[in-house]
């Protein structure tokens, strides 16, 4: 009986932050020698979507693409990292505390999205340069960064009950991924 609740409001949370898209400013993508159409195929990107960078230089084409792809998606999780720290600590505000509760919750959720699949994500480009390079744009967009969220709360919830309220907040949630929104793009790799 208790999973009913968790379940609508997990659903009308989704619901909410795919109705309230928000406008934002360009981001500037932050590292050296990006080739252009991966700089374009990042702005090109949702503004409101989470982007991830990576690249690598290995002699393997197959395993230079699947190791640019796997920073680029580590990127996206680093991004939800921030998303989920900015929700609690705005929720311990709110609470007027900064509870070992809250804290322990924080490191468990992380832990939990560090090893999320990152449902939703996709290529939006990738190419290799003449200088060896593998390039790869992977985009996740608004409403499965907010399922992906939410899904890491509900599992980290059962460890520590009473501190998910601070995931499932929507108007959080938006003030959250909206300050990881304007965030510059950085590049994972550097190889």
């Amino acid at each position: 009986m208790k999973r009913a609740p968790i379940i609508l409001a997990l659903a009308a949370a989704v619901f909410s932050l795919a109705i309230s898209c928000r406008s934002v400013p360009e981001r500037s993508i932050v590292g050296d020698h990006i080739p252009d159409s991966i700089k374009q195929a990042a702005k090109n990107a949702p503004r409101d979507a989470f982007v991830g960078i990576g690249n690598a230089r290995l002699p393997n084409i197959n395993l230079a693409r699947t190791v640019a792809q796997t920073r680029a998606r580590a990127e996206i999780s680093r991004q939800l990292q921030t998303v989920v720290r900015d929700m609690v600590a705005d929720f311990a505000v709110a609470a007027g505390t900064e509870t070992q509760a809250a804290l322990i919750f924080q490191e468990n959720i992380t832990m939990v999205l560090s090893e999320s699949r990152l449902y939703g994500a996709v290529i939006v480009s990738e190419e290799q340069t003449a200088d060896g390079q593998y390039w790869m744009v992977v985009v996740l967009p608004r409403n499965n960064v907010a399922a992906e969220i939410l899904s890491a709360a509900e599992s980290s919830a059962r460890l520590v009950p009473g501190v998910n309220a601070a995931m499932w907040a929507t108007d959080r949630m938006n003030r959250a991924m909206d300050r990881q929104s304007l965030a510059d793009i950085a590049v994972a790799g550097g190889d």
